[in-house]
């Protein structure tokens, strides 16, 4: 039928539109964390990295399709988004989830800035030396070391202190823009509409 057609195109475009937007939005949140974060700690270097986060690169609105009788649209993303747009309580981290932040350590430059305030430590430790041999030259720490280095310091933060929400998802969600696609349905179909958001748990 050419009005399932013209929802499907409102749906595809409602689709990439939020798909954007929340993009942006996460990305500018948890920047915004990171900034906060780097301020109050010791490394020298308080620049934030702004990459791509793996949550970000798995935001995706898939295609409309023809489920008993209805549409259906579904935008997916990795499970632990509700984590980030939400917070977390304070807690142990499991061990799944310790990996996740060493590969995240080393994505968001963090490891790298352990590896150079230790190298930073070790070095003036080493000027302060009164012995008469040659001294070593120093390097940096080993970077598998550096995640896992960064890993136990966030987890042992987080053992002790709440991850505070980013609202990224809640932001974008609720700024009028289902309201406008409810609308906009109705005016194709000239009926009332009504737009069920179910979260489906892995």
């Amino acid at each position: 039928m050419a009005i399932d057609k013209e929802i499907i195109a409102l749906l595809s475009e409602f689709g990439k539109d939020i798909t954007i937007d929340l993009k942006k939005n996460l990305r500018l949140k948890i920047n915004e964390r990171a900034a906060k974060t780097l301020a109050k700690s010791k490394f020298k270097d308080k620049s934030v990295k702004d990459v791509q986060s793996r949550l970000e690169a798995s935001i995706l609105a898939n295609p409309v399709k023809f489920v008993d009788g209805g549409l259906v649209f579904t935008l997916t993303m990795n499970d632990y988004w509700e984590v980030v747009d939400k917070g977390r309580k304070a807690a142990n981290v499991s061990s799944e989830g310790q990996s996740k932040i060493a590969e995240w350590s080393s994505t968001r430059g963090v490891a790298e800035k352990i590896r150079i305030s230790d190298l930073e430590k070790r070095k003036e430790k080493q000027s302060k030396s009164k012995s008469k041999r040659k001294l070593k030259t120093l390097k940096k720490m080993p970077f598998d070391q550096a995640k896992k280095a960064a890993s136990f310091l966030i987890s042992r933060k987080l053992k002790s202190k709440k991850l505070e929400p980013t609202h990224f998802f809640d932001d974008v969600i609720k700024d009028g823009r289902i309201e406008k696609l409810k609308e906009d349905i109705a005016k194709l179909i000239n009926t009332e509409v009504t737009i069920d958001i179910q979260q489906a748990v892995k």
